[in-house]
């Protein structure tokens, strides 16, 4: 019978906990496996801690609160792979609402189709305020607005799909045995994204068997705070600075021109950019899209110029 190690690590969250912790203790079973959870404090400053033991009767010893005074989700998760006894890891956020049958069908899934890992079916719950921009363009906005549904079905994970989030995955234990933790030079705190997408991207490359499994689902409130262009701004242009860290290694192409530390042909790319939105002011869903153009554009700009002003420093040296 396996055993799964659900993880959830949380910062200054104390009010929204109980919900995820209730919705574990509701799981359905079955008798087909047990279920471990690590509740990881990323040092918080409310009362978090008093949250998580409030409902350790409950959980009969199957409920630990760990602190990681290291400020960073990839510190918190990481802590919590290195305590975790289950054969399975399954990472979750600390505001969703989890579906009664969730770890059932995540079980299920690995049980049928023998992956090494899966992404579930995250839908977003939208505030009644919600902007209909906002809705209407959920596409566009995968991100910055957390969800990732590609229907109820079960499938191989192929692109051009998204790589699975955060807040609704799981992966056998051994592939951090095999191929290590979340980076911790990357994600939120370090004016980047994407060290989920990075994991995942790792584990594809080393041919590992990943499935979208539709019937594991989660609800993740959309926070309101998100829902304007500032915020989708910032997402976007960490997004930018991620892709050239990570996908293109941090390596500046030389042959290419330059001004002013940026290559020539992206800061074309972003007056090209700047012309669309002005010429699409009145269509909203274009002007968004040009606007994450050059929010993307942007952020990966600002990453090239620290690379170039930091390589001619040195060489001058």
């Amino acid at each position: 019978m396996p055993l799964l190690t659900v993880v959830i690590a949380t910062y200054n969250r104390c009010q929204l906990l109980p919900r995820v912790l209730s919705g574990l203790l509701d799981q359905k079973i079955n008798g087909d496996f047990d279920f471990e959870v690590l509740v990881v404090d990323n040092n918080s400053s409310d009362k978090t801690r008093q949250a998580v033991e409030l409902f350790m009767p409950s959980f009969n010893g199957k409920l630990r609160y760990l602190l990681e005074p290291q400020k960073g989700k990839a510190f918190a998760v990481n802590r919590a792979v290195k305590e975790a006894k289950g054969d399975i890891f399954v990472f979750t956020d600390d505001d969703v609402v989890l579906d009664k049958d969730w770890l059932f069908n995540i079980v299920e899934c690995f049980k049928q189709f023998d992956c090494d890992g899966l992404g579930g079916r995250i839908l977003p719950g939208y505030p009644p305020e919600t902007p209909l921009w906002i809705k209407e363009n959920a596409d566009l906005l995968l991100g910055p607005i957390v969800f990732y549904d590609y229907g109820e079905d079960v499938k191989p994970y192929q692109k051009p799909m998204f790589e699975f989030l955060g807040a609704n995955y799981a992966f056998k234990k051994s592939l951090f045995e095999q191929y290590g933790c979340l980076h911790t030079h990357i994600g939120p705190g370090r004016g980047t994204l994407g060290e989920d997408t990075e994991l995942v991207s790792r584990f594809l490359k080393a041919g590992k068997k990943l499935y979208y499994c539709g019937k594991a689902v989660v609800l993740h409130p959309v926070d309101k705070k998100r829902m304007n262009l500032s915020y989708i701004g910032c997402w976007f242009v960490g997004l930018g600075r991620y892709r050239f860290i990570c996908d293109e290694q941090g390596k500046l192409d030389y042959s290419l021109v330059f001004w002013f530390g940026v290559p020539r042909y992206l800061i074309g790319q972003m007056a090209k950019n700047i012309l669309n939105m002005m010429a699409n002011i009145f269509n909203k869903r274009k002007l968004l899209a040009a606007w994450i153009d050059l929010c993307l554009d942007w952020g990966k700009a600002t990453e090239m110029r620290k690379v170039y002003v930091h390589q001619h420093h040195h060489n001058h040296l």
